[in-house]
């Protein structure tokens, strides 16, 4: 790696740390997508939720509901930002399944 290639990582890493600090979520789905891309779980997320009380209908949070927020249309830099994340840890799993 170069000092520039290094740089421009700082940077990146900066202005997504930055961004991270900055949001205040409003709403459920806005948590969700914030503690996400801090965590990069969504089963973690969804336990964190389901100890703040959130639910969806009478029900608990369960992963696949976290999962289906972060499917859906982007609303800004970190919905954005979880989705690649998510997308990049699909294809981990995706590249160690068994069959």
């Amino acid at each position: 790696m170069t000092i520039d290639e290094a740089k421009k990582k700082i940077e990146a890493l900066n202005k997504y740390i930055g961004m991270l600090e900055e949001f205040v979520p409003t709403t459920f789905e806005d948590l969700a997508i914030k503690l996400y891309v801090e965590l990069e779980s969504v089963t973690k997320v969804a336990v964190i939720l389901n100890d703040e009380g959130y639910k969806i209908g009478e029900r608990k949070v369960i992963s696949k509901d976290v999962s289906d927020l972060i499917r859906l249309k982007g609303k800004g830099e970190i919905h954005e930002l979880a989705q690649k994340m998510f997308k990049g840890n699909s294809r981990n799993v995706a590249s160690h399944s068994w069959l």
